[in-house]
């Protein structure tokens, strides 16, 4: 048994330490968006802008409550209440969704929960079946999450109107 100790120590200090000598990458890529070849890719005001950016030019998207006091809920409650409400805006307006539902803003204020965001108008859609679909999320989406809900919702012509610029 000693043999064996004294063999396994042999081996340990014949045993050489390496240092890696690569050069690190210090590339921050979160956020960037690469340019296709033809400049067919749609990008909006908020997705235009870079990461480094997000408090000074978006601040107005971060404004919350929820460190209030009275109004303060769990994470995990309201992760799951925002993906709640992003998957019933789109389903619920399929045809009228701009840049595949990626620019719906949910804010919090207060105890109001605020959905904003762009659809596209079609032909189909009468002022009174708008109306009755405006009220229609907003009653479902207070009584489904318990909190008033408000629908800041624009209908524009095409999504070039959404456009700030295409890369």
């Amino acid at each position: 048994m000693l043999r064996s100790i004294q063999h396994v120590e042999n081996q340990l200090s014949q045993s050489c330490r390496h240092i890696s000598t690569t050069s690190t990458l210090c590339k921050n890529r979160a956020g960037k968006t690469k340019s296709t070849t033809n400049r067919t890719q749609l990008l909006t005001y908020e997705m235009a802008q870079k990461p480094h950016h997000l408090g000074v030019r978006k601040s107005w998207l971060t404004w919350h409550s929820q460190n209030l006091e009275e109004f303060r809920q769990s994470q995990p409650l309201v992760v799951a209440q925002d993906e709640v409400v992003r998957r019933f805006i789109r389903g619920f307006f399929p045809q009228n969704l701009i840049v595949s539902g990626n620019e719906i803003v949910i804010k919090r204020r207060g105890n109001v929960l605020i959905v904003a965001g762009f659809l596209q108008y079609s032909r189909r859609l009468d002022i009174r079946r708008i109306y009755w679909m405006f009220g229609f999320a907003e009653e479902f989406l207070s009584i489904l999450l318990k909190q008033p809900v408000k629908l800041e919702l624009a209908f524009v012509e095409s999504e070039k109107d959404v456009a700030y610029n295409y890369i």
